[in-house]
Parts: structure tokens; sequence; C-alpha cells
């Protein structure tokens, strides 16, 4: 009898450990995989995000410097003959100065003869442009500047570095930022007599950098061609390269994996140090972009590309996004789930319920990975990936769709003067509109910030047309039944998908933005969005 209960208990308790071990095993084996997936999709989430952070910082970067170009191109060319001419060039100065209090984005207006002595200084401040007297003016003949530009061909413009302005040989206090363009002055018998020089105030563009940085989970740069950090959350580690003593600390010295990753056109890698994710700033095409043919500079650049880079640091709140190794997962699956595995035997139901809880996990953050919360629509990645899929190679040959780009107006101003929440409603009106009125076959997709992109499936671009036009009439009557604190206003350029050329989603999406981009410009110039 005994003997019986033994072997009883030896076969209850194999087929408890045996029972036990399956359940574990299986539980475990599930735990681990949604634990690896969900891991996963973070990393992809902030992978995405920074690099929408980083392409919405190029995208800002340098939208004045078209502008910059033009304007020497214009006191180039319009006062020409006067400074050749003229001894006396206090008229000259009277319209620099005015000329300086319009813009206001120019520390500097001047003209230096062929020996590098100034002949007309105009300097601003906070009270507004002035005309620097004859007998504070400088020589400075021995400024890179001069000498790089006072030997250029005609029509050639040298742009120098983003760097610090310096007066009598130090950097002046407080820093200012600035980007110096000269171009050189020929008479009508090809002599040299001098070169005109702009000195661009660049904290405007650094400080919308900083406000645009703030949408990322880590650290934005802005690096020189050096890896010398120009702006970036540590003010105390920006412009190392203007001082002697801090010349040896540098970005490319502080993360030199990711430094040389950059420099071989990697735009995001995964280093021990984190996740670093970047975008090279073209500077020619910053500074020529939206010139017409025959207003095209020829530039000579006094440094390489920029670089804008978001570095998200492993510490120890996001060290499971960065250890996603076996050793590691498996080690977070027991510290999530520990009294589950002690209580298994006892509480079969835990299972379920904690795979339950996992899949709602993993279906959530999947959910935040597709649709911006805001306005609850596709976000940039997972719209993209969708629109991709209309353009496999089985349906190029007979797809008919059309891409709407849109840009709401005055988002900044309405932010700036109403506040975010007004904004936010805003932005939410704009997409809700929409997506009332396309058709079930489409959708809508937030590329970020004002951006939007209506993919009409199916119709071509006269028909989405018509529909954008009663998109407008349903702004309108928001406008005037509504009587809200700003006026809703968007910019549109459509584009349809033409199957006699391999034309991919991204050429369609930047020739819709150009066509926007046009319709904005003619829309700004009696637009008011706060009423």
């Amino acid at each position: 009898m005994e003997e019986k209960f033994a072997q009883n208990k030896k076969q209850l308790l194999w087929y408890f450990l045996l029972s036990f071990s399956l359940i574990f095993l299986i539980s475990f084996l599930i735990l681990f995989f949604i634990e690896k997936e969900v891991s996963e999709t973070k990393i992809e989430a902030l992978k995405s995000q920074e690099q929408r952070v980083v392409k919405l910082e190029n995208d800002f970067l340098g939208r004045e410097f078209s502008m910059v170009l033009s304007d020497l191109h214009y006191l180039h060319h319009a006062y020409e003959n006067k400074l050749i001419k003229s001894n006396n060039y206090a008229e000259i100065a009277e319209n620099w100065a005015v000329f300086s209090n319009q813009r206001k984005i120019y520390d500097q207006i001047r003209f230096l003869d062929a020996d590098g002595m100034e002949k007309i200084r105009v300097n601003i401040s906070e009270n507004g442009s002035y005309i620097v007297p004859d007998k504070d003016l400088q020589n400075k003949k021995d400024r890179y500047y001069f000498t790089e530009a006072i030997n250029l061909k005609e029509e050639t413009v040298y742009v120098s570095p983003l760097d610090l302005n310096m007066e009598q040989g130090k950097v002046e206090i407080p820093f200012k930022p600035m980007i110096r363009l000269s171009t050189p002055v020929y008479d009508n018998d090809g002599k040299v007599r001098g070169i005109i020089v702009l000195n661009y105030l660049a904290d405007y563009t650094l400080l919308g950098l900083r406000e645009l940085a703030k949408n990322s989970q880590g650290e934005i740069f802005l690096l020189n061609s050096n890896g010398y950090s120009i702006s970036s959350d540590n003010v105390e580690n920006d412009w190392n390269f203007m001082f002697a003593e801090k010349k040896e600390q540098s970005f490319a010295g502080d993360f030199p994996g990711a430094w040389n990753a950059i420099k071989d056109h990697t735009t995001q890698v995964l280093t021990d140090q984190g996740l670093v994710t970047s975008l090279p700033v073209l500077l020619s095409h910053k500074f020529n972009l939206g010139q017409v043919n025959d207003h095209r500079q020829n530039l000579i650049l006094g440094d390489g590309n920029w670089y804008i880079v978001s570095v998200v640091e492993k510490n120890n709140k996001n060290a499971e996004l960065f250890n996603n190794d076996l050793t590691t997962i498996s080690l977070m699956v027991f510290k999530k789930n520990m009294y589950y595995f002690l209580l298994m035997i006892v509480v079969s139901g835990v299972v379920g319920l904690l795979i339950y809880v996992n899949r709602k996990t993993y279906s959530k953050i999947k959910y935040y990975s597709e649709y911006d919360h805001l306005t609850k629509t596709l976000n940039r990645r997972a719209g993209i990936t969708r629109l991709n899929k209309l353009f496999s190679e089985d349906n190029r040959r007979h797809l008919v769709v059309s891409l709407c780009f849109i840009d709401i107006n005055g988002l900044k101003e309405v932010n700036d003067r109403l506040g975010h929440k007004m904004g936010d409603e805003l932005i939410t009106t704009v997409a809700e509109v929409i997506k009332k009125i396309i058709r079930e076959q489409d959708f809508l997709v937030r590329l970020g910030g004002d951006e939007f992109l209506i993919v009409f499936n199916g119709i071509d671009i006269s028909a989405a047309e018509n529909i954008w036009k009663r998109i407008i009439e349903a702004y309108d009557k928001i406008n005037t039944v509504e009587q809200r604190a700003y006026n809703i206003s968007v910019s549109h350029g459509v584009v349809d998908f033409d199957n006699k050329q391999k034309t991919n989603v991204d050429d369609l999406i930047n020739t819709a933005d150009e066509k926007m981009y046009q319709e904005k410009q003619i829309v700004k110039k009696n637009l008011q969005v706060v009423r």
C-alpha cells in the first residue's frame, strides 16, 4: 500500500513537472517573442520619429539663405556703377541703412575697396540701423572673407563658414553667429574695385532649430564639416573651434563611431552610445533654392556640408530599447512576469491574462507607430508604406492615382499668438474636414507638423481638384459660421501618376510639394490667419 502510494506520488510529481515544464516552456516562448517584437517595434518607432525630426530640422535650416543671396545680387547690380564712379559714399550708405532696417537680418552691410579698407559699413542695433563714421572704419585686408573674395571672378560669391563675429581680433561678446557673403565689384575695364559683404545674423535660424529640437527624444546637434557643434542643448559645447583652448572638444571626438558613420553617408546607426540619426545640409542647394536660372550664382563655399544630427544616448531608462539580445530579453521576461511564473501551476488563467496584456501593449505600440496621435491619421512612415503598395510592379501599368500635398498656412502664427491648444485645434479641424469629404478608398497621411498628403486612389488630377474644391468650401463655411479666433487656410499642390513614365513615390511627392509652395507664395501675400 505504501509502495503504491509512493508510486502515485512519483507519477503525480512527474505529471506535475511535465505539465509545469510544458506550460512554462510554451508561456516563456510566447512571452519571449512578444517582448522581442515589442522591443523591436519601440526601437523602430524611435528611429522613425528621429528621422522625421532631423528632416524637419533640415527642411527648416537655410530657408532665408536664398533670400540673402538675392539681396547680395541686388546690392551688387543696383549700386555697382555708383560704387565704381563715386568717391562720396554717403548716399549709398543711407540707402543701405534703409535696406538694412527693412531686412533686420544683417549685422553689417559693407563695401571694402581693393585694399581691404572699409568705405561703407552699416551696422544694426536694437534701435535700428546706423552708418559707422569714417573715423571708425577698419582695414580688413587680412580677414579670410576678404582674401577669399577679392580674387574671385565677377558674379561669383564667397560664402564663409558659420562662425562667431570677431572685433579687434577677439570673439565678440555676447556671441553673434554669422555667415558672411561677399562678391567682387569690377569696373568696365575688368579691374576689381572692391567687394560687397553681407554679415547675415544666423541667430534667427539657430533659434528656430532649437525650437524644432524639442520634438526629439534625444539631443539635436548642428555640426559643421569638421564635426564641431554649432548648436546643441548644451551651449557650453558649441563654437569650440573658435577658441584655442577648446579645439580638442568636438562631437567628432565625443562620438567617433557615429561621426565616421555620418561621414560615410550613413543616415542612421546604432552605436554603443545610442541611436544616431543624421542628414547632410547641402549648402549650395540651400543658397540657390528658389533662384531662377539666370540669377543663380557661382558659389565658393568656405565650409563643406553641415550635418543635422540626433543622438538618443543609451541610459538606464531606455536600456531595454538598445539591448535586445537573447539574454537581456530573457531576463526582461522573468523580471516582468516573476509572480506569474511562481503561481503558474495554481492560477492557470494568469497565462491567458498576461498574454492578453502583452498583446494589448504590443497592439497599442503598433498603433502609435502607424497613426498620428493628434489627428488619428496615418503617420508618415505608415502612409508612405501604404502608398508604395499601390505602386507595385503588377499595378503600375493600370494605376490611376493623384497625390495632394497640403500645408496649413499660418500655423506658427496661431501657436505663437493664440497658443498651442488653438494650433492643435486648427490641425485637427483641417484633418477632420478632409477625412469627411474624401472617398472610402482615399486616405490621408500626416507627413509632420503642418504638412499632410491626400492619396486619391483611382482618379486623375481633374477629379482630385473637384474634391479639393469641396474641402475648401467646407473650410470657408467654418470660417464664416463659427467665427473662430483664426481663419483656416491651406495651400495645396496636386499631381497624378503617369503610367508612361517610371515615376516613383518620392518624385511625385516632391513635385506636389513644389506646386503647393508656388500656391503658398501667392496666398501668403494677402493672408491674415489670426483675426
